[in-house]
């Protein structure tokens, strides 16, 4: 429902500096510039980190922790009141326009101009798969 952008999130030095590089560079020898490298632990949490190219003064590979942050979109708000019915369209109700995978079609279809009709239609469609 909601896109993902990713924010800073440096924790401090702490830890054992040493097995962390450890375990980077055994687990992404050749990382991209640029590339988030998705760690989930046991509980759930999940961290990444932003492989930013070698660093200028100490020549290693620069890090940086990062989270995600969770962010609603215009289209994201529209479809949620459309369906819930605060909106006059047809999409109330369609409470399958809410799948992940429908709301993304929908919402390039949103984007190139197509009415909530079209939307609907849509909706609809995937749902029969």
């Amino acid at each position: 429902m909601s896109k993902i952008k990713w924010i800073s999130a440096p924790l401090g030095i702490k830890g054992d500096l040493e097995a962390w590089k450890s375990f980077m560079e055994q687990n992404y020898p050749n990382p991209i510039v640029g590339n988030i490298h998705l760690i989930t632990y046991d509980n759930g949490d999940r961290v990444g980190y932003l492989f930013k190219g070698i660093h200028p003064a100490s020549g290693d590979k620069w890090w940086e922790r990062v989270k995600e942050e969770v962010i609603e979109t215009y289209f994201d708000a529209w479809l949620e009141s459309a369906v819930m019915g605060n909106e006059d369209s047809v999409l109330e109700g369609m409470t399958q326009a809410l799948e992940p995978e429908v709301r993304s079609g929908m919402e390039s279809l949103y984007d190139e101009g197509f009415d909530d009709e079209v939307l609907a239609d849509f909706a609809h469609q995937m749902s029969k798969r």
